[in-house]
This record gives C-alpha cells, structure tokens and sequence, in this order.
C-alpha cells in the first residue's frame, strides 16, 4: 500500500480515469460559453447563463480529485502517508496552476497596466506589480483585498479551487470517515440553502469570512465527490442493450438541458437544475454504461479539445481587453462579434502550444537540477 503512495507521489498521471471524447468536447463547449457570456457581460441578451460552464468545470475537476483518492486507496494507508499524498497532490496542483496562469497574467498586466493605464517607467510598473504580486501566487482572493477587483479576472476560480481542494483532501486526510458521512452532507446541504438564499450571488460581495467565490468552488467540488458515488453506483448496474441505450438517451438530453440553460437561462433556480442536471450527466458519462463513449471514443482530437479548453478560459480575458480598448462603443463592439471569436481562439491555439513547450521544458530543468545536485551530493 505505501508504494501506492510513493508512485502517487511520484506521478499522478500514472492512474487516471479513462479519458472520455464526449466529456472533453463540452468542456471546449463550455469554455466557448464562458467567453462569449464576458463579452456580452454589459447587454446581458446573448448567452446570460455563459458563466455556468465554471460548474462544469468545478464538478469534474471535484469528481477527478476523489476518484484518484478513492482508486488510489489512500484512506486505509497510515495518517502519515495519507498528509504525504495531500501535500504531493496540492504541491502539483498548484505548481501546474501558476506555470499556466503566469503567462496570461503577464501578458493582461501588459494589456491593463502598461498599455491601458499608460504607465512608464520601472518604478511605476513595480509599484503596480507589487499590488499584483498575490494574484500572481494565486492566493488573491475576491473580497478579502479591500473590495479591489483581481487584474485576470478568470483566475478567481484557480485560487478558490486550491482552497477548497486543499481544505477537503486535508480533512479526508485527518478525518475521511467524519469528513465524507456527516461534514460533506451537512455542507451540501447547509451551502445550497444558503447559496439558495442570497439576495445578490454576485462575487462582487464579501460573504462572512470568506468570499462567496469560494464556498461556491466548494459546494460544487463536493457535487464532483457525490458525482463519483454515483458513477459508482451505475457502474454497478447491469444494464441491458435497451437499458444503455435509454441511459445513452437520458446523458445527452442531460448535457442538451445544460447547454440550453446556458444559452438562455441565468436565474439561481436555473443555476441549481444546471448543477443537478451536470451531476447526474457526468456520472453517467464516466460509469461507462451508456453509448455516448463509443460512439465518441477518446482520440487526439478529442483530448486536443480538453486542452485548448483551458487555454481559452484562461486567455480570452487578455484578448477581450484589448477588443474592448479598441472598440470603445459598445454597439461596436458588439459587431466584432465573429472578430474577437477568431481571435480569441486562434490566441488559445498558440497559447496551448506555447504552454506545452514551457512544461515540457520545466520537466527538463527539474531533472537537470535534480542530476546536479545529487552528483555534488
């Protein structure tokens, strides 16, 4: 069991669960919503649920994060080893976090405070990057920074993913029974009332100690840990042909509604059929038993789209800045529709590439290093 562990800590990407094509196309999809949901964010007419494709995002990444504990049995190792892979696993996560985040950071610094804000000079420019220097480490949290609005908007959701992973792999270290059986339903369901409840969910207000972005990613990666029961759940079902099919039938209508209310619908309401509706989808898509799978099998193609996903999240914001610099006239603007989508992509297709290259090299580096320094060792 501890050599589970030790390759765990050496390499996560040694067991993963099977990658799956359709999953990976809507998560591009997804991606596409969010952007132009920010493009539209000031008429609110086009794309009003766009923001929904974080849920998405938020439950799967949750659903991931258990399954590697659960398939990794880290709950029946000692309490040491199980800190070890909490702290292997949060290292990584944030490491991969900051080396994709720091290039669209420094080039929206560029675009906001340099080019925008017209500042000159080495000293204006630190004195400003000094104010940024948190978002960078991706510890800046929205309304625990004097009501100041974070430079990439879109790493909000970095920074609330590392505190929430971090606090729920910390207490299935320390308290995985407790944890899972009375804390995670009780947070379930006292966070949806609550969420349920506000008058105004938007990020901009501070919420108790803790911003609301934050319970948000939580509530959801907790939606991503019941994901995975019930996959679980289905897995175990013996489905015959007609009863695949009908389960094939009820996940694409399932992802059909999401995109329907992210297209059309905004409401908290809708929002809570979309988190319900994504659930169940993503349980079904991962257990295996419905069609869709094989009908859309895991290729280049498709991982390629899971990819470029990210890269579009996380480098749309930049391009949309420049677009709304240039187009001062919203109407304008509005017309550059088709512009800015091409843009946006072909600046996410080139980002992915790029980012590839930086990781690649990182891995290279980190191995040099390690040669160096064993040798003088």
């Amino acid at each position: 069991m501890y050599s589970l562990v030790k390759k765990e800590m050496k390499g996560m990407d040694e067991k993963k669960v099977p990658r799956n094509g359709l999953i990976d196309v809507m998560r591009l999809g997804f991606a596409v919503l969010i952007m132009m949901y920010h493009f539209y964010s000031n008429g609110k007419k086009h794309f009003p649920g766009g923001f929904l494709g974080v849920e998405f995002f938020v439950i799967l990444a949750g659903f991931l994060m258990f399954s590697a504990w659960d398939r990794h049995q880290v709950s029946k190792v000692p309490l040491e080893k199980r800190q070890q892979y909490w702290l292997g696993y949060m290292k990584k996560r944030y490491i991969r976090f900051f080396w994709l985040c720091l290039p669209a950071f420094l080039l929206i610094f560029f675009i906001v405070r340099i080019w925008k804000g017209e500042l000159a000079g080495i000293a204006k420019i630190c004195d400003a990057l000094s104010g940024d220097i948190w978002e960078i480490l991706l510890v800046k949290m929205n309304g625990l920074n004097r009501g100041v609005w974070q430079l990439h908007t879109n790493t909000w959701t970095m920074s609330c993913m590392l505190f929430a992973e971090f606090f729920m792999l910390g207490m299935l270290a320390f308290f995985g029974k407790p944890f899972i059986s009375l804390l995670m339903p009780l947070s379930l369901v006292a966070g949806i009332g609550y969420w349920a409840n506000l008058k105004d969910a938007s990020l901009r207000f501070f919420h108790t100690f803790f911003t609301f972005g934050v319970l948000r990613i939580y509530i959801l990666t907790c939606c991503g840990i019941l994901t995975y029961w019930i996959c679980q759940k289905i897995k175990a079902v013996p489905f015959s042909a007609i009863g695949r099919w009908v389960l094939t039938g009820a996940e694409l209508t399932g992802y059909t509604v999401c995109v329907l209310i992210a297209l059309y619908r905004s409401s908290i309401y809708y929002l809570f059929c979309f988190v319900l509706v994504a659930t169940l989808v993503l349980a079904v898509s991962f257990s295996g038993k419905s069609f869709a799978g094989s009908m859309l099998p895991a290729n280049t193609v498709t991982n390629f789209c899971a990819e470029l996903s990210l890269s579009l999240y996380l480098i749309h914001w930049p391009v949309l800045m420049v677009f709304q610099h240039v187009f001062k006239d919203i109407n304008e603007l509005y017309r550059q529709k088709f512009v800015f989508l091409y843009c946006a992509l072909a600046v996410a297709l080139g980002y992915t590439y790029i980012m590839r290259g930086v990781l690649n090299m990182l891995l290279i580096v980190k191995r040099k290093l390690k040669s160096v320094m064993l040798e003088r060792l």
